[in-house]
């Protein structure tokens, strides 16, 4: 008689079926596995046999798998679930920072005093040009993939896992870049002078926040006139060409946005749903909006590239295009508005990401407050 907990059950049909655990599916499920006989004895001593068996496959597995072959079959396990920039960006840190460093070495040899000799060596002296060492930001990116493919080992092979005390650097937040009043006029009045496409995108950036990929990707369609509402359903992306037969090394690709928070509904203003409305009249609804035919929408880096030139032409320091988004965030909550509504605008996945990014006193308003408290 089957006794609790030996998953030994006897099945409809007369037999006896012992079930076992071996492994996890792409959700993190568990899996399992089955064997069957006659009788309830030589069931259990089949199961007690499967078992013993993957016990020995894992300790070979231990002994034999190197941190290379690791790499190789985490990512293959997480792939289906991540996007393809994602996936280029993993690609990288485990070529040109992993596997030379470790690759032939099986995982049973790395250990927590290894990888932080490795974390410290990638912060003195990590970059590729051999000039120095990488940002924290960057080998928190390294040591992340690390954690993650030694955390599936952990899991499906049973591997001691070295990344549970590994020393992770801290990153220093950097303050906040926007632009100023006078930049803003600056290059509202260059735009004025000089009309083209850029008019409209700047002003529909520093109106809605939205990301530089989300611009290239709208759509006629995207825009809902009637109600005054700009729908976010797709990005742009240049990611890592890995097609060898052609010469380009990067190619565009259209794509869902960042996080599903990002798929969102913003109310415009009503002059910009007006100019927008001027802009797209001789347009179809499938058509990009910024495109030389509609067809094939403006690349990041051409948005990018004008955004410079008109910088330089007003005398501007040279900053990346993402500021306008920051400028826009700063100034809703210098006015006091709603954060939770900026953070949805924003397409955040969780307001805290809003608060830690965007929301900071002034010294003038911690003056102020500190001179209300002293009179009080």
């Amino acid at each position: 008689m089957s006794k609790k907990g030996e998953n030994i059950y006897k099945r409809n049909d007369g037999r006896w079926e012992g079930r076992y655990k071996c492994g996890f599916d792409k959700n993190g499920r568990t899996k399992y596995k089955s064997v069957y006989s006659k009788s309830y004895k030589d069931c259990k001593e089949k199961l007690s046999y499967a078992k013993y068996k993957q016990t020995k496959e894992k300790a070979d597995i231990k002994i034999s798998l190197t941190v290379k072959e690791l790499l190789i079959i985490w990512l293959n396990s997480i792939i289906i679930n991540i996007k393809k920039s994602t996936s280029d960006t993993y690609s990288a840190i485990i070529d040109n920072h992993i596997i030379p460093i470790m690759g032939s070495m099986s995982v049973n040899m790395i250990t927590t005093e290894f990888l932080n000799n490795f974390t410290a060596e990638k912060i003195s002296s990590g970059r590729l040009d051999g000039t120095g060492g990488l940002s924290a930001k960057t080998v928190q990116s390294i040591v992340g993939v690390i954690k993650s493919a030694f955390k599936y080992a952990e899991k499906i092979y049973g591997i001691n896992n070295p990344t549970n005390f590994i020393t992770v650097p801290k990153t220093e937040q950097k303050e906040m870049e926007v632009l100023t009043d006078k930049e803003i006029i600056a290059i509202r009045k260059y735009c004025s002078d000089n009309p083209d496409y850029f008019s409209l995108v700047y002003e529909l950036c520093l109106s809605t926040g939205i990301r530089i990929g989300e611009l290239c990707a709208l759509k006629c369609e995207d825009i809902d006139f009637e109600n005054g509402i700009l729908i976010i359903r797709k990005t742009v992306q240049r990611v890592k060409n890995k097609n060898a037969s052609v010469n380009n090394k990067t190619e565009v690709i259209i794509t869902s946005p960042k996080t599903k928070n990002s798929v969102r509904k913003i109310p415009l203003p009503e002059g910009l749903r007006q100019r927008l409305k001027e802009f797209t009249v001789s347009k179809n609804d499938n058509d990009y909006i910024f495109s030389a035919d509609g067809k094939k929408p403006f690349d990041v880096r051409t948005i990018q590239k004008r955004f410079t030139v008109i910088l330089k032409k007003c005398g501007i320091r040279n900053v990346k295009f993402h500021i306008i988004r920051h400028t826009f965030s700063t100034k809703w909550v210098n006015l006091g508005f709603d954060i939770k509504s900026l953070s949805e605008i924003l397409g955040h996945s969780s307001v805290n990401i809003t608060l830690s990014l965007y929301v900071h006193s002034s010294v003038e308003t911690k003056r102020k407050q500190i001179n209300e408290l002293f009179a009080a």
